[in-house]
Formats: C-alpha cells, structure tokens, sequence
C-alpha cells in the first residue's frame, strides 16, 4: 500500500494555489560446537516493541472520534503485519474522554511507567495545550494526530523539536471554504455556528475573516456549548438575527455534529438556508444515521472515501473490507500516521536508540498515501496536504456520499 519516494528539498508557498477540479527477525543461528568443548547454542534475542501511546476519548461525547481514528491505526497494523524493521508494533490506547486532566494522567503513565516510544493522539485541543510542555521537556517523540491548535506548527515559540502533527491545523480548511463559498458558492452573507470553546471560536474566526476579506458578511455568530443536546435555541437565534443570510456555515463534532445535522432539518433551517459544514458536519461516516438532513452540505477537509486516486481506492477497499463502511478523516489520519511511524523505523533499522537520528527519519519522511505524498513541512512539522471541496450528493445506488468538487493541494499549516 505505501510506497518509497526519495526525499527531495521541499519549498513553501504561502499563495493560495488556484483548485483542480476533481474527477470525482528471525532467530540467529545456533553456535556450532567447537572441536574442544561443546558450546551452549545462543538465539539472538528479538528487538524489544515499538510501542504507540494513543491518547483519545473513548468514552463521553466524543467516543465515536477516537474510536474510529483507533480503527484507521489498526488497518494499518493489519497492512504491516503488526512489525516494522524487525520491530513489533503495539498500540498502547488510553482513554481521554475529552477531558485535559484525564489526557494528563494518562501521558505521564506512557511516558513513565509505559516508557512508550512515541505519543500520538489527542481529540480536541485542550487535551494537547494541556501536556505539550510536558512532551517538550520529556523529550517525547511526539506525533499529533487529530487535535488542530495553530501555535503547535504555526508559532515558532509553542513549536517543538519533538512534536509533529499528521492530521491538519485549524485554519487549513477554513480559510480555503470561506474563499471557495465567496468565489464558486455565489454566497454573500453567511451565518455561523460552532461550539462555544477554544477551537470552535478559533475557526469561526477564521473562516469569517477570510469570508469577510474576499467580500462577504457576517449575518450572526452564534456559538452553543460544547455537548449541546437541543439546538433549537440556538437555531431560533439564526431566524432572528440572520434572516438576510444566504447560507449557514456549521463546524462540530462527534455526537454533536450528528445532532446538529439532524436538528437543522427538524427545525426547518435546511430548505432556507443552504449548509457549509466544518469538522464533521456532513462527514461520510454519520451519513447513515444522519440521512437525507445532510442532502447539500458543502465542506472542505483534507480526506474524501470517494476522491480518485489509486493509492485512496485501495484504502477505502482495505477499509470497507474490515470495518464494513467507509473511512473518514479520522480514519486516515490514524492510518497515515501508523505509516509515518513504519517509515521512519525502516530509515534507521528499527533502532531508536539515537533519538536525534529517528527524529530526522520522520522529519524525512516521504510516501504516497491515499490523498497525497505524505510529507512534513520541514519548519511547521505538520503535514502538507491536500484540500478538497466536497458535496453530500445521492449516488446511483441510491445512498448517500460526498462527491469532490474542487481539491487545493499542497497546503501547509503555514498557508493562511
């Protein structure tokens, strides 16, 4: 599934890029006797594991996160037969439950008592802003696989030598769909909603400075808590104060996402006001709960099951294969990172011993992955990828899914 490209000089490009649209260790030998005296035969003993901390909500509101990006690592396991240059690979999982405490105690237990090679995970931002300085100073090899917080990659203060991500920055799609939303949606006056912490404001107000600067309005900001059970106060406030409104621009997560999607229809919004999803609205894996309430949503993210590419199709395959449904971003985030990892272990022979020269193999490292070529920005240490525009469409055989509509590639955390 993964293959070798030679490393070359990577270049960044702060330019927006104009989109393309898309078509859719055996044992030793035993030691032989020597003529004088028998020898008792010695078996070389196998390479200790490589072991993976995981820290994500598997539990509370956010479960179905960690579950699923969990589930995009064991695909890959499955891929590597569960080794990578003569080391086992073990998953070591730790339930969050999105709580930043809870992250805390957890690391702190990889990392003392585990004595994990690598740390990756974390669900939502809290959970990273609450150990990044303990990663730093322990020096953990650390991949990011989910959480987006801009100054991880973004701010040369926050950044660590240590630390890498290989799911996105928030920003990354939004500054991107704002733009697209303006200059192919036709939209002039958008309304928004995302959940009332950290992240959800941060990308709100992303996407609405972006908006805002290739020409649009900001009809309202309405912002519910985190784990809102009944939107409809909140949707009543977009009645109310964005009645002029083309279009509602929506980022949530989890159970939240599903919730929102479902209640946008019930409440009667969906047929007045076109639907730009962030995060998860409108993502495939909540299409066959969610139903035909996510019929129209436009979103922009860095994965889509249905974008035309061997490397994808052969992924999705595997996948659909296993889990019986499609991936997701979740999925391939937990994917590309176990292969990150592979890489990074066959470049130095599985030794990790020289935590500088292991450090340099995932820095260096480079392979087609279901989207792209997988690669980190060699300042930001996040990955480049590539951002698709995507639709909730029905298919031919009468199901749901996203179909791409235009796809920007090579965008780095340092981009917007």
């Amino acid at each position: 599934m993964w293959r070798w490209c030679k490393p070359d000089t990577d270049t960044h490009d702060s330019t927006i890029p104009t989109p393309a649209s898309a078509p859719v260790q055996t044992p030793a030998a035993a030691a032989s006797p020597t003529p004088q005296a028998a020898v008792t035969p010695t078996i070389a003993r196998p390479a200790t594991p490589f072991k993976i901390g995981v820290v994500v909500a598997q539990t509370g509101n956010l479960a179905s996160s960690g579950r699923r990006h969990i589930e995009g690592m064991q695909l890959a396991l499955d891929e590597l037969g569960n080794t990578a240059a003569g080391r086992q690979l073990q998953l070591l999982p730790a339930d969050s439950a999105g709580n930043p405490d809870q992250a805390k105690t957890h690391v702190r237990r990889l990392v003392e008592s585990d004595k994990v090679d690598v740390i990756t995970g974390f669900t939502i931002t809290p959970e990273l802003t609450a150990v990044r300085d303990y990663l730093h100073e322990q020096k953990q090899v650390t991949i990011v696989s989910i959480a987006g917080w801009p100054p991880l990659t973004r701010d040369p203060k926050v950044r660590s030598p240590y630390i890498f991500r290989s799911s996105f920055c928030q920003g990354q799609y939004e500054f991107i769909q704002a733009k697209w939303a303006y200059e192919k949606g036709g939209y002039r006056n958008i309304a928004l909603m995302a959940p009332d912490y950290t992240t959800g404001r941060t990308v709100a107000q992303i996407f609405g400075d972006y908006f805002k600067k290739s020409g649009g309005q900001l009809a309202a900001e309405v912002f519910p808590p985190l784990d809102t059970t009944d939107f409809g106060p909140y949707l009543q406030r977009i009645l109310q104060d964005a009645a002029n409104a083309d279009a509602v621009w929506a980022w949530f997560i989890g159970a939240d996402a599903i919730r929102f999607m479902t209640q946008y229809q019930e409440f009667g919004l969906k047929d007045r006001y076109p639907l730009l999803g962030g995060a998860e609205v409108g993502d495939d894996p909540y299409l066959p709960e969610v139903g035909e309430a996510a019929l129209g949503i436009v979103s922009a993210i860095n994965y889509a099951a249905r974008y035309d590419r061997p490397q994808n199709k052969e992924f999705v395959a595997k996948f659909q294969q296993k889990f019986n449904r499609l991936p997701g971003h979740l999925e391939y985030w937990g994917y590309i990172t176990v292969m990150i990892l592979a890489h990074a272990l066959e470049t130095v022979n599985g030794d990790t011993s020289d935590k500088d020269a292991f450090l340099q193999a995932i820095r260096n490292v480079r392979f087609q992955g279901p989207m792209n070529e997988v690669r980190f920005h060699p300042e930001a240490q996040g990955v480049i990828t590539t951002v698709l525009v995507r639709r909730v469409e029905k298919l031919p055989d009468g199901t749901l899914g996203n179909v791409v509509l235009d796809e920007y590639p090579n965008i780095d955390d340092l981009s917007f």
